[in-house]
């Protein structure tokens, strides 16, 4: 199973928000081997764009530049690490200060357990991906996200995942 790992991104962030990068065929063909292989010498890029090495090699930092490959990163198989346990939790806040929203999210992005914090428009404010080694080291969690902000969390909704069906890395969308 492979639990959410995007690291190729068609927007960059810029002072007015979300800015789409523009590409030619040439990045696009570039990102599709990137992705396909994050490890893909940068010689054996340019044979298959038809380039020259240098040029795929100022192409890639201009995307980095612009924030469209924000990382390059292994991912990891969950499973043979112990975590046999995945949930997803919708999150309800009651209101509170900018101070105490950046408080909560700082300690949920630094916990080891939560994989990924995303923010809703809708009924929940937050969706969190939580792995653990079984279900009482997931109540142990659950009980550390309580507690970050007590009176903070309004509503929590909780969904076990049984099998990760799909995870995109947006290629298909380059």
């Amino acid at each position: 199973m492979v639990i959410c790992a995007y690291n190729t991104y068609m927007v960059t962030k810029g002072p007015l928000g979300s800015v789409k990068v523009n590409l030619d065929e040439k990045d696009r063909a570039i990102l599709r081997l990137i992705v396909r292989d994050p490890r893909m010498q940068v010689a054996d890029i340019a044979r298959e764009v038809g380039v020259q090495r240098d040029t795929v090699v100022y192409r890639v930092k201009r995307m980095e530049k612009r924030g469209l490959i924000t990382k390059y990163h292994t991912i990891l198989e969950p499973l043979a690490l112990g975590l046999n346990v995945f949930m997803m939790v919708l999150v309800k806040l009651n209101p509170a200060t900018k101070s105490e929203l950046e408080a909560f999210l700082a300690k949920l992005q630094a916990h080891k357990n939560v994989t990924h914090v995303s923010r809703l428009v809708g009924k929940y404010d937050y969706l969190l991906q939580i792995a653990a080694e079984d279900i009482v080291a997931f109540d142990s969690v659950l009980d550390d996200v309580k507690a970050v902000q007590v009176g903070l969390i309004n509503d929590i909704e909780i969904a076990n995942v049984i099998d990760g069906l799909k995870t995109d890395d947006f290629s298909g969308l380059i």
